[in-house]
């Protein structure tokens, strides 16, 4: 094997392979492709990276896989592997809350608020007892201790029982004076007028 990019350009061109063809069937740029073939596998990238495209160009264009890694390593020897150091991010410090804290620290403002409400509400008055209570204590309370006006007798009560008590219990109203004028209209009979039904009343 001449050169390692001579072997790979001729197998691509036995095949009449287009570098738009590699690219469908591998992903393999063109710019790729044309570094492999010229032999500039550093202008690639690193020892690892290079290795798997070589590996892999080699298998598609069918070449005999042992003779192109041989001819690789002597191109691009594991002596000129770098090491990986993964680059640091530097994160900024942040000062981490806990939940607990944020929770209590919110309750403690809600209870400091509620209470500045209720001592301004006390303050102002609007905490006294409603007048609606106030009026059933007051009604109870007249109904425990009787006043000295319910003690009163009534004056109608008075003249009524006065009037109730001038009428003879034991006569009958036929034995009452007779200057009390009885009812004797037939209001029923004048309405109606004569008829066998109709009851004189005496």
């Amino acid at each position: 094997m001449e050169s390692l990019g001579k072997h790979l350009r001729d197998l691509r061109q036995q095949r009449n392979l287009s570098y738009e063809q590699i690219w469908q069937d591998i992903r393999l740029s063109e710019a790729h492709v044309r570094a492999l073939e010229e032999n500039r596998l550093f202008d690639i990238g690193h020892y690892g990276y290079v290795k798997v495209m070589v590996f892999n160009y080699a298998r598609y264009l069918e070449a005999n896989v042992d003779q192109v890694m041989a001819e690789f390593r002597i191109m691009m020897p594991e002596t000129t592997k770098k090491e990986f150091t993964p680059r640091r991010t530097l994160k900024e410090k942040k000062i981490m809350l806990s939940t607990n804290f944020l929770w209590t620290v919110g309750i403690v403002i809600f209870v400091g608020i509620l209470g500045s409400i209720l001592l301004n509400a006390y303050r102002q008055g609007w905490l006294q007892t409603p007048e609606l209570f106030e009026r059933k204590e007051s009604v109870s309370a007249a109904e425990a201790k009787p006043s000295d006006e319910t003690d009163k007798p009534d004056s109608l009560r008075l003249r009524m029982r006065a009037l109730s008590e001038s009428i003879p219990r034991n006569n009958t109203l036929q034995d009452l004076d007779d200057s009390i004028p009885r009812d004797t209209t037939d209001y029923i009979g004048n309405i109606l007028g004569s008829s066998p039904l109709n009851v004189q009343i005496n």
